[in-house]
């Protein structure tokens, strides 16, 4: 009824016996169905079991031996059941989400949690499964969305600095990849910057250009990836402006425009022509004030 998702650590109130997330329920005094005074909270476990029985029902999936026979036991074939943790981890994902859209935050990152626990436990045992480290990059992000959220920066920045970390060591060829990599290193480079610490955030925000200057010499023709080399240019120089350096400031703002200025797109990218003005319109306005 709250996070709109799935029970999670299933509670019952007392004495009213409705039952919510302990995450979702655990921020009020008064039941949010009933209205009656929570004299106390407890689990529901027998509930919770059904759950996650439902999700490991949606995580598990019918696979053969890896020599694409079935192996033969008493007669019959035998079938093999493997838990799955990208489908586990993609499932829980979307709970959080809800939660998360839901301003449930709290719930979103118990969800998150779980599902960073699979993941590691899965690497734990198949080192080899490279599919699994962005998996852990993207939710170790966005529990730092959650700990931003929640006021706790320094939690999100142990989060974003764990999924920069894990997305670094990885081939940057997939752009998703390169997305999620950029943007957590800007986000400790935010955090840090309102923080006053403007040599750390200017580190940040420079690692995340790198990043996107490696992307764009894979794929020029991507207007996104041009689109985000000109955002990033534009942390870096405006820090750089804060700490004084005006003239090396307005090289990255001009760098920044000329990127965007040589971008044509077409009348389907409506949306990211509409993106590309808005970021070429914030850079005229800082050289303006130069």
């Amino acid at each position: 009824m709250i996070c709109q998702a799935l029970l999670h650590e299933c509670s019952r109130c007392k004495p009213c016996s409705h039952k919510f997330c302990k995450a979702c329920v655990s921020r009020f005094k008064d039941c949010p169905l009933c209205g009656a005074d929570i004299e106390g909270i407890e689990p529901d476990s027998e509930l919770q079991a059904l759950v996650d029985r439902f999700i490991d029902g949606h995580a598990r999936i019918k696979r053969s031996h890896a020599s694409g026979e079935a192996e033969v036991l008493c007669g019959k074939n035998k079938v093999i059941y493997e838990d799955v943790s990208m489908e586990r981890g993609a499932f829980l994902v979307q709970q959080a989400m809800r939660a998360f859209r839901a301003q449930n935050i709290g719930s979103a990152k118990s969800r998150l949690s779980m599902c960073a626990e699979d993941i590691r436990e899965e690497l734990k045992s198949s080192e080899d499964i490279l599919d699994l480290r962005p998996q852990l990059g993207a939710v170790l992000g966005m529990l730092g969305d959650c700990c931003r959220t929640l006021g706790d920066s320094p939690s999100a920045i142990t989060y974003y600095e764990e999924s920069a970390e894990f997305l670094s060591k990885l081939p940057t060829k997939d752009l998703e990849l390169v997305h999620t990599l950029s943007v957590s290193l800007n986000k400790i480079g935010d955090l840090r910057y309102y923080d006053g610490d403007l040599q750390s955030a200017r580190s940040y925000y420079a690692r995340s250009l790198d990043v996107r200057r490696n992307a764009v010499k894979e794929h020029s023709t991507v207007a996104s990836q041009v689109i985000d080399l000109a955002t990033s240019l534009a942390k870096v120089a405006d820090v750089d402006r804060n700490l004084g350096n005006e003239s090396t400031a307005v090289k990255g703002f001009e760098e920044a425009i000329e990127c965007l200025e040589k971008l044509k797109l077409g009348s389907e990218q409506a949306s990211l022509e509409q993106r590309r003005l808005s970021v070429l319109d914030f850079l005229h306005n800082q050289l303006a004030d130069k």
